[in-house]
């Protein structure tokens, strides 16, 4: 066989689609097209009840946070498959969701201070502990932007991943303040997406919690 030959079977082989590499596009496209209709679904639920510049900035900012904060986690779960499926590093994926997650949940409270030019609701509330999960997101902000900060540093902490965990307390905060006091989570398909993006965290955690103890008894 010639050179000029073997290059041709060569270029075929690389050209050619397998079944593998469909069945990857496919999950691809469903999972990308499952969370453009979920946003495009929330955002016309939004849109439902208009309101001031301020206020929509924040409504939007903290709804899609929370989302963000959901997929960034969920990511975490699937390393491997995240990878295989989109292509991307996982690191990149998980930590670009992350990076918009905090961002937009930051955005939240600082819209709703300047529309009531009030920095007080920065203040975390700890005390009674109805009103403490009413105004979770307070005391959220902060755990998520402590287990970002040790996230930047890991390689200079050894035990990072355990501060790395807040994040799972500070998602069900969220979920708790969303639940409570969430001017768009009033309306029941928004309560029960809540409800099960707080459970699927939970057993995530969960999860991870019982891997680390089989890799400790091992």
């Amino acid at each position: 066989m010639s050179r000029g030959d073997t290059g041709k079977e060569t270029g075929n082989k690389q050209g050619k689609e397998t079944p593998g590499n469909r069945k990857k596009d496919q999950q691809f496209y469903l999972i990308y097209g499952i969370i453009v209709i979920m946003i495009l679904f929330i955002t016309y639920l939004i849109l439902q009840k208009p309101g001031e510049p301020l206020r929509m900035i924040a409504r939007f900012a903290a709804t899609f946070g929370y989302l963000a904060i959901f997929l960034s986690i969920l990511s975490s779960e699937y390393m491997a498959k995240m990878r295989k499926i989109s292509g991307m590093p996982f690191l990149r994926a998980h930590h670009n969701l992350a990076r918009i997650g905090v961002l937009l949940i930051l955005i939240h409270p600082l819209s709703l201070a300047l529309q009531a030019q009030d920095f007080t609701i920065f203040l975390p509330v700890l005390y009674p502990v109805e009103t403490f999960l009413a105004l979770g997101g307070r005391t959220a902000l902060y755990l998520f932007l402590l287990a970002a900060g040790i996230a930047l540093y890991r390689r200079k902490y050894r035990n990072w991943k355990k501060v790395h965990y807040l994040n799972y307390l500070a998602f069900l905060l969220v979920s708790a303040h969303a639940l409570m006091i969430g001017s768009d989570f009033k309306q029941d398909i928004m309560r029960i997406i809540a409800i099960i993006m707080a459970v699927t965290v939970t057993g995530i955690f969960i999860h991870k919690r019982i891997g680390v103890g089989k890799k400790i008894y091992k």
